[in-house]
């Protein structure tokens, strides 16, 4: 009987929302898309002529509480006549995530069109930045995604930021472009 009530108790729990609203707390399992890529890993060699590798180093994840701030800053090594860059990264859920709040900061010589450096587009974060100055070659970090953590999450929420596009290269019409299946590569934000 006690066995009975515990379980209970903890299935209560597991599935409460800290908002107030009744809606559980997101545990996708069946995600489809990025989500259907096993295991993410923070470090990409690339194949393609103007970059060698990516990097995500950070702070803040795994993340286990609400409200919690993560940041992203991607490092490329051996780049060759880069002038231009786009990232995607889709949160998944979208849910556990406050993406209005989100901004990526690029870094010198690179530039951004937008306010906030993200342009949404559904639950992707597009963003992006060109070098109006010169080409950048060797190791450059790109720039710093900076996200919270949404109202809902907590310790037990699966969630993962997955980057579903890499495309760089010398202009708009140059590049070598690289998608989530490819890459792999993101962050385990919480529960995996």
């Amino acid at each position: 009987m006690l066995l009975r009530f515990a379980l209970a108790s903890f299935m209560g729990l597991s599935a409460c929302s800290d908002n107030g609203d009744g809606d559980p707390v997101p545990n996708p399992t069946g995600v489809t898309g990025a989500g259907t890529l096993a295991e993410l890993r923070q470090i990409a060699t690339l194949p393609g002529g103007y970059a060698g590798e990516i990097h995500i180093v950070g702070d803040g994840w795994p993340a286990d509480n609400s409200a919690q701030e993560l940041t992203l800053t991607f490092q490329m090594e051996g780049l060759a006549g880069v002038r231009q860059f786009e990232l995607r990264v889709q949160p998944e859920p979208a849910s556990a995530f406050d993406a209005s709040g989100a901004v990526f900061t690029p870094t010198q010589p690179f530039v951004t069109p937008f306010a906030s450096g993200i342009q949404m587009e559904g639950t992707v974060m597009r963003m992006g930045g060109a070098s109006l100055s010169s080409i950048v070659e060797g190791t450059a970090t790109l720039g710093t995604l900076t996200i919270l953590t949404s109202s809902k999450f907590n310790t037990f929420t699966d969630a993962r930021l997955v980057v579903t596009l890499l495309s760089i290269g010398p202009s708009s019409s140059q590049r070598d472009e690289y998608e989530s299946e490819s890459l792999q590569l993101g962050i385990d934000v919480g529960g995996r």
